[in-house]
């Protein structure tokens, strides 16, 4: 059996992400699909729409096979922690063949080539220059890039899946003793952040969400059961959501010097004292956001850095570390099937948590705090979401076996 990994949110999942898992399938030649995808807060900074176990059912429903949880701590992390913690995760069941990955370019000999030049340590001098200027690491990369090595890769570099493919690429890079092969598809229609326009065949998620909250007739882009979950978030309910998290980054920030603030991961350079003066005349995460970005803090940077304080997610704890676990979320028979033959033959190279009440205790000190983290935050998502808070626990949900 040949098994295609892929990483995502799925937030929502719509008929853009239905067309790369079949793509994938297809051109790989792919049996099964193993996806790890991120929790309840996704990459951008942001509270996810739905929690993970519901959208992990999502995936099952429609094309996946399994779905493993990646830890919070990546998920909250700039885009090179979180895709090595994503390609690692996928290596370490044991049982992928090839990973499958979204791009603009859908060029993946390009797109490795790119990597190989970031390696030349002229990039690194450059960018350290063009950050004392101001810059965002993001655009100072690109700019340095394009000065070296010309003008096409500059676009790579700036459009969001095909930066992402780039750390996906690296990671992979970087495995040791693998044979995992690596797959592109060319993203189609609307961009990762394009506001929804109902005249393209495919919308991206973001623009799907706003269209939701503007009261804008989705159902054509989405499967059904996708539709109805997020169907179910009204304005009302997302208004309530935001001002919930409003309240409680305002409450984390007085409790915090601007030094405190530089500790966590996305933090440092100032941006601790911006933040503080920014609070205060704020009325929303929007607005405190926007108050403190800049040419060097990119609004995504601050975004997951709200979330980072908020979950106390600190740099001395949370740095560049392996994960400690799979946490399963949803499974169907094939993806029960390939997960006894990894245990039987013992292929997977971290345990396989479908119980952590019951499992917690057998892993290592660092997996254990890794695990805690990813317990707090699911609580403060539930918090924030006005979800019940025993049964949306992460101590007393189970993975959904379909």
């Amino acid at each position: 059996m040949k098994v295609l990994g892929i990483v995502a949110e799925y937030n929502p999942l719509h008929n853009g992400h239905l067309y790369h898992i079949n793509k994938a399938k297809q051109e790989t030649g792919a049996d099964a699909v193993i996806v790890v995808l991120s929790g309840d807060y996704v990459q951008r900074g942001e509270l996810a729409a739905a929690n993970k176990w519901i959208r992990a059912e999502s995936a099952i429903k429609n094309g996946i096979d399994a779905v493993f949880e990646i830890p919070v701590y990546a998920c909250l992390s700039n885009a090179s922690v979180y895709a090595s913690t994503a390609i690692k995760l996928l290596a370490a069941t044991g049982v992928i063949d090839v990973i499958s990955f979204g791009s603009e370019s859908g060029n993946l000999k390009e797109l490795t080539e790119i990597v190989y030049n970031l390696n030349d340590l002229r990039i690194g001098e450059r960018i350290s220059e063009l950050s004392k200027d101001g810059h965002s690491y993001p655009r100072a990369r690109a700019i340095a890039y394009e000065e070296l090595f010309g003008s096409n890769s500059d676009e790579a570099l700036s459009k969001p899946n095909d930066t992402l493919a780039i750390e996906y690429i690296k990671a992979h890079s970087a495995l040791k003793n693998s044979n995992i092969a690596l797959h592109t598809v060319k993203r189609e229609s609307s961009g990762y952040s394009a506001a929804f326009d109902n005249r393209m065949r495919f919308q991206s998620a973001s623009g799907i969400r706003q269209a939701i909250r503007d009261g804008i007739g989705v159902s054509d882009f989405m499967p059904e059961d996708s539709f109805q979950y997020m169907k179910a978030n009204s304005a009302v309910i997302r208004d309530r959501i935001d001002d919930n998290l409003f309240n409680l980054v305002r409450y984390a920030l007085l409790n915090l010097s601007s030094d405190e603030i530089d500790e966590f991961p996305q933090g440092g350079e100032g941006i601790g004292a911006k933040l503080l003066k920014a609070i205060r005349i704020s009325n929303s995460i929007d607005e405190l956001i926007m108050a403190a970005k800049s040419k060097r803090y990119t609004y995504t940077r601050i975004s997951r850095l709200l979330m980072q304080i908020v979950l106390g997610i600190k740099r001395t704890d949370f740095g560049e570390i392996d994960p400690g676990y799979f946490r399963l979320l949803a499974a169907n028979e094939t993806g029960r099937k390939l997960i006894r033959k990894a245990k039987n033959e013992e292929l997977n190279k971290l345990p396989i948590l479908t119980n952590i009440n019951r499992e917690a205790h057998k892993l290592q000190i660092f997996a254990k705090k890794q695990l805690l983290l990813d317990v707090k935050a699911a609580d403060t998502y539930n918090i924030l979401a006005m979800n019940d808070m025993y049964k949306e626990s992460d101590r007393v949900k189970s993975p959904t076996l379909l």
